[in-house]
């Protein structure tokens, strides 16, 4: 059995025998044909509880790493005299490195050149830029950027798909960790060590609970949230507006029937095709493996399929690979690092699977951080797949928005881990 797993902007072609038994799963693509007249109709049902759209002085929207159409809003929204040219537009970037030009061309589209002026990058390390917000639970302070603080009217616009870590990107992390200072991020992701916090999983999530506390510290803020639900191609599911824990929260549901994917039973090979922009770098490729390790066997494999063209992604949390130590309480050791979540779930995942990665990063680059790297994956399958085993595989199309589980949930197993 031939299979073709796209690849950057090629096409791999890999051989499977005879005794492999091959399931196919894809987020599911719900073409609807939005337009602005049905983004109007959900902002007029809205707008007479918040404020009219018109006097927003602050949009805050996502940097390149999401499927967001932030230029299709802006322009409906534009053309239509929504937005006051006075306004500002933020890119909630959080600890992400700043976009560049074609990123940002990218963001807002059209609108570019038009708000080229009065657009800016938040900088999770300049504290200059930011104004203390009050203290989280443990009495740490929050800081948040300074022109949120200051607006009167905000306007963010974010899209809701699976999060391999807060249950699902849009609403909240805009703000947070989008708008606020490096430490509290730090703070926040160190509680996805636990393997509580994961793909569209909101109850229980010690991260996405931060996440809501750390809302209410600006719980006085007037915010209008549009949340868009749309498929990679860029096409449009769902709208929701309005205040922004409801909207997220309507939008987490849709996203959820959309992107996640279920099978009767777990699997001893899975093969993961990673599309963009998520097959960029190394620091991105996590989701991916987060988003169908709990359906692949102990002692399982999983190959993913990413060019990794921008190369590491991160270099803090590259750094951090190089004093990592693999003893037991090397995670709550290391707690206030940033990487440290990204670091240990990996780790605990290759103890329990074999996870490599088929990439143009140099020989070894990957090995670092528990990804085991991979020139020749027909020779790797042609080792793992042996003559005389019925082999149940699973290939994940774009497996970075794609979540794969078993319906009888087969999770983390951390005795398992322990036994071996």
């Amino acid at each position: 059995m031939q299979i073709s797993i796209n690849y950057g902007d090629k096409q791999l072609t890999l051989e499977l025998p005879k005794n492999v038994s091959l399931d196919e799963y894809e987020y599911m693509n719900r073409e609807v044909p939005f337009d602005f007249s049905a983004l109007n109709s959900a902002l007029k049902d809205e707008e007479t509880g918040l404020f009219p759209l018109s006097s927003a002085d602050l949009y805050v929207v996502n940097d390149a790493y999401r499927h967001t159409p932030t230029g299709q809003i802006l322009t409906w929204l534009d053309d239509n005299g929504h937005i006051n040219d006075r306004a500002l537009f933020i890119v909630a970037a959080g600890c992400h490195q700043a976009p560049t030009e074609t990123q940002l061309r990218k963001i807002f589209g059209r609108q570019y050149d038009i708000f080229k002026s009065r657009i800016v990058v938040h900088d999770a390390r300049d504290r200059g830029r930011m104004v203390k917000q009050g203290e989280d639970a443990s009495g740490y302070p929050v800081y948040i950027n300074r022109h949120l603080f200051e607006a009167r009217h905000i306007v963010v616009i974010g899209s809701v798909e699976p999060h391999y870590f807060a249950g699902f990107t849009g609403g909240r992390k805009s703000i947070f960790p989008g708008l606020c200072d490096y430490d509290t991020t730090v703070r926040n992701h160190a509680r996805a060590v636990s393997f509580e916090a994961a793909p569209m999983c909101l109850e229980g999530n010690p991260v996405a609970e931060d996440l809501e506390a750390l809302m209410q510290l600006v719980a006085d803020k007037l915010i209008f949230s549009i949340q868009v639900v749309a498929v990679p191609g860029g096409e449009i599911a769902g709208i929701f507006c309005g205040n922004i824990k409801d909207s997220f929260g309507k939008a987490a549901l849709l996203a959820e029937n959309i992107f996640g994917v279920r099978s009767d039973h777990n699997y001893d090979l899975i093969l993961g095709e990673v599309r963009p922009p998520l097959d960029s770098n190394l620091y991105q490729l996590q989701k991916s493996l987060e988003n169908c390790q709990t359906a692949l066997k102990d002692g399982g494999t999983i190959i993913l399929f990413s060019p990794c063209y921008e190369g590491i992604g991160s270099e803090s949390f590259y750094k951090l690979a190089d004093s990592w130590n693999s003893e037991p309480d090397c995670g709550r050791a290391n707690l206030d690092r940033f990487g440290v979540h990204k670091l240990h779930r990996v780790e605990q995942i290759a103890e329990r699977t074999h996870v490599y990665l088929h990439s143009d990063l140099p020989d070894g680059v990957s090995d670092k951080v528990f990804f085991k790297s991979v020139r020749e994956p027909q020779a790797l399958l042609n080792n793992i797949v042996k003559e005389g085993m019925i082999i149940k595989a699973a290939l994940i199309r774009d497996a970075g928005q794609t979540v794969l589980t078993v319906r009888q949930k087969v999770g983390f197993n951390k005795q398992n881990v322990e036994e071996k």
